[in-house]
């Protein structure tokens, strides 16, 4: 008898757990959802311009759009409320961290493709995001560090290369300080496995934009977004996957 009412306490214990989290990643998951737009429509225009260029009349209007309330706001906040949920219930420390760098990246890549600019402000809210992923790496205490030089060296060796190649600017700035703020993050497993999903990910939308027609050989286009979406994978499925590989080796 004892221990069947020490069993049922402790599923008691289990379900009220399960319950406070889901709850919790639903109310979090709609605030952030929300929030990105919001936050964006109302940032300061100068973050969205290139240093020693003034904003436009639409930056400078605190009552323009910038981007539509609907539909992207239910988008977002179903992806941070299913995210959440499901990093929840495994990490909820690590689900909190993971979403508010989802969070960051996310109005990243819409600044870059509304205003082909990655504003520093929030490439030093991704690195101080940083922080909390440090017990979190697998690969020790120095991993984010590694991570970052190794994202930053990644980058801006593409970028000299191409403009060698090419002779015009192929990667932009903010893209090389992202890469390195976000490996601060991931760490160096993560760092590699977000650069690799990142190429397959725009190189097969690439190709399908111009086999639509869409867009012609080499025309660049915002490499944000990609990271960003690669990013997500990482956090939300592959960060637990590669953790769970590396316990049963």
């Amino acid at each position: 008898m004892l221990l069947l009412n020490k069993r049922g306490f402790n599923m008691g214990l289990e379900y009220f757990r399960v319950t406070v989290i889901c709850v919790a990643a639903v109310i979090i998951g709609i605030v952030l959802g929300n929030s990105v737009v919001y936050i964006f429509n109302r940032i300061p225009g100068k973050w969205l311009c290139d240093y020693g260029k003034e904003p436009d009349e639409e930056l400078r209007n605190p009552t323009c759009q910038r981007i539509k309330s609907v539909p992207w706001k239910y988008w977002f906040s179903c992806f941070f409320v299913m995210a959440g949920v499901y990093m929840g219930l495994k990490d909820p420390v690590y689900a909190l961290i993971a979403l508010i760098t989802c969070w960051i990246l996310a109005e990243m890549a819409i600044a870059d493709i509304k205003y082909g600019i990655v504003p520093d402000q929030f490439i030093i809210l991704l690195m101080v995001a940083a922080a909390g992923f440090v017990p979190h790496h697998h690969g020790g205490e120095f991993s984010g560090i590694w991570g970052g030089l190794i994202g930053f060296g990644i980058m801006l060796f593409l970028g000299i290369t191409g403009k060698l190649i090419y002779k015009k600017d192929a990667l932009g700035g903010g893209d090389i300080k992202l890469f390195g703020a976000l490996g601060l993050c991931l760490g160096t497993g993560g760092i590699l496995t977000v650069f690799v999903l990142s190429t397959f990910v725009s190189a097969f939308h690439l190709a399908f934009l111009m086999v639509k027609k869409r867009i012609k050989p080499r025309e660049q286009r915002p490499l944000v977004p990609y990271i960003a979406i690669s990013s997500a994978i990482y956090l939300v499925i592959l960060h637990q996957m590669s953790y769970n590989i590396m316990i049963n080796i």
